[in-house]
């Protein structure tokens, strides 16, 4: 199944997952290391009715793909096993230790999987993992964790204010956006500050932030 063609894949997988079943996951979770259903394609529903339809042979499979040396392939683990314990009540440590993969796109799934209903499986834990991704050396792993901590939640808000002076310019825009309708003194005067910043999206999101809240961008 091409990376490169995602209709092909995706019109091969239905035929598989529908002829073979359970034998057919292990190759559609191979195709889901490139495939991460940005472009709205059927592959992911197709492995969702088969985890729903064999929990057990989709558990062994998953937990089989964290522990792989490939780190696509522990990607793929990861969001099987947060999709098999949605809220996190039984697989949180193996995700989250996986926080510390040395990996920059597996620690940034981390991230933005402890800012879901799943971080709830350990909240506090979740919440300190978040807050040491936003000084992570990939500004991939920075940006997922900014992204999580959207709301500034009790004890986040100076993290964020610190990222809005995070020299990767997407870091700093979803700073922004993570201190909307924040009523500390700090979070208004980063935002303040970064209607000046040399990015104009990133000014763009400070002043929308400060603005009456709108949403997700």
């Amino acid at each position: 199944m091409a990376a490169d063609d995602s209709f092909a894949r995706d019109q091969i997988a239905h035929v598989l997952a529908g002829a073979c079943g359970e034998a057919a996951l292990p190759a559609l979770l191979r195709a889901r290391v490139t495939d991460r259903n940005d472009d709205g394609d059927t592959l992911e529903l197709d492995v969702l009715e088969l985890f729903e339809e064999w929990p057990e042979t989709s558990l062994r499979l998953s937990l089989d793909c964290v522990a792989s040396g490939d780190p696509g392939i522990r990607r793929v683990g990861l969001w099987g096993l947060c999709i098999i314990d949605f809220g996190g009540t039984t697989y949180f440590g193996l995700v989250a230790d996986a926080a510390s993969d040395p990996d920059p796109g597996v620690r940034a799934d981390v991230m933005s999987t402890l800012g879901t209903i799943f971080g709830t499986g350990d909240p506090s834990r979740a919440q300190a993992i978040l807050i040491t991704g936003t000084s992570d050396a990939a500004p991939e792993v920075r940006r997922a964790a900014v992204m999580a901590l959207w709301g500034a939640p009790e004890g986040t808000v100076d993290v964020l204010v610190a990222r809005t002076c995070d020299a990767d310019r997407d870091v700093r825009y979803w700073a922004a956006w993570a201190l909307s309708g924040s009523p500390a003194p700090q979070a208004r005067a980063a935002l303040e500050r970064l209607m000046t910043d040399e990015d104009a999206n990133v000014r763009d999101a400070a002043r929308q932030a400060l603005a009456p809240p709108t949403g997700w961008p």
